[in-house]
């Protein structure tokens, strides 16, 4: 199953179309993810949303070794692809509740 993969800037913009407020707890595990995302960024790490059809998901930071220059995060997603082992590893992590890789 090929997943789908969204720039982490896409994370701004999830429940902005919720019907209601979310709950503390939502909020609060929003915040951390947010952080954990800015820190990746932070540090040079693309960071990708990695969303399955059945809405499975994992966020997915990859620090590329210091002599290879990625000029736009979507040049990594072919090379994603080509792993479809390491895509159910973080999978089936995803379902154990690990949604950061």
């Amino acid at each position: 199953m090929t997943p789908i993969l969204l720039h982490h800037q896409a994370m701004d913009h999830f429940g902005v179309i919720e019907t209601g407020l979310p709950s503390e707890e939502a909020v609060k595990a929003r915040r951390r993810l947010c952080t954990v995302r800015d820190l990746a960024v932070s540090t040079g790490a693309h960071v990708f949303i990695v969303l399955w059809q059945n809405l499975e998901w994992t966020l997915l930071a990859i620090q590329p070794p210091a002599d290879v220059e990625i000029t736009d995060a979507h040049e990594l997603i072919p090379g994603l692809l080509r792993k479809p082992e390491a895509l159910e590893q973080m999978r089936q992590r995803s379902r154990e509740g690990n949604h950061m890789h």
